[in-house]
């Protein structure tokens, strides 16, 4: 597995590490693929690993009591998912699926914890992760209660921009875009109003808007 070992460093999870950490990580993980639209995990499941994307796409869900689904987020090549799992031994809380075909080194609790054992400085590193993605959490639902739907979507368009955007002279360029659906579940509205609401944007010279293409002025934020 030390052919991973450049990989895992990019993962934001293991970044600070030693080689010989990462090393030691490289050595405890295994590997596994998945096809396109395959369920990865399920919200409730018991979890006992973490997966880091080699290749491919996922995206992090929930679904309410009607089977509307909530996207959290979505992860590309080098991102990673089920680290809560390596620590509480709850059930997981969100639901995996690909997007594309992908493939993923998976760590095992088991294994893991052993790891922290021996080397416990991985575990600062963990807990610096997850306390960024406590407060992520924390302005996301702050946007979902006092921002108005046109600063959620692009408040969220922006942040797509940051993660899959290139910027291209006074402007971020979104190719291949999230859908009017995905941005429907991920600010908490209809694909209707998302559509209005795309519409009154480019109108007000916001953004430009073509099919999954976006373009968003720098000079712009959310408030």
């Amino acid at each position: 597995m030390n052919r991973y070992i450049d990989c895992i460093k990019t993962v934001g999870l293991f970044s600070s590490l030693k080689d010989s950490e990462i090393e030691s990580i490289a050595e405890i993980a295994a590997l596994k693929s998945y096809p396109k639209g395959a369920t990865v995990f399920q919200e409730g499941e018991s979890g006992d690993a973490l997966f880091i994307i080699l290749k491919g796409k996922v995206k992090v869900s929930l679904l309410d009591e009607d089977g509307r689904e909530y996207i959290l987020d979505t992860l590309g090549k080098e991102g990673f998912f089920g680290e809560l799992s390596l620590i509480d031994e709850l059930p997981r809380s969100a639901n995996v699926f690909t997007l594309e075909d992908s493939e993923f080194l998976i760590i095992r609790r088991a294994n893991f914890i052993k790891l922290l054992l021996e080397k416990p400085s991985i575990t600062i590193k963990i807990m610096q992760t997850l306390s960024k993605r406590l407060r992520s959490a924390d302005e996301r639902i702050k946007g979902l209660a006092f921002l108005s739907v046109e600063n959620r979507v692009l408040k969220y368009l922006m942040e797509v921009g940051e993660k899959i955007g290139v910027k291209m002279k006074n402007y971020l360029i979104i190719e291949n875009g999230p859908t009017q659906i995905e941005i429907a579940n991920s600010c908490g509205c209809s694909r209707e109003t998302v559509s209005r609401v795309i519409k009154n944007l480019v109108e007000k010279g916001m953004i430009k808007a073509r099919k999954r293409q976006y373009a968003i002025p720098l000079t712009f934020t959310a408030v």
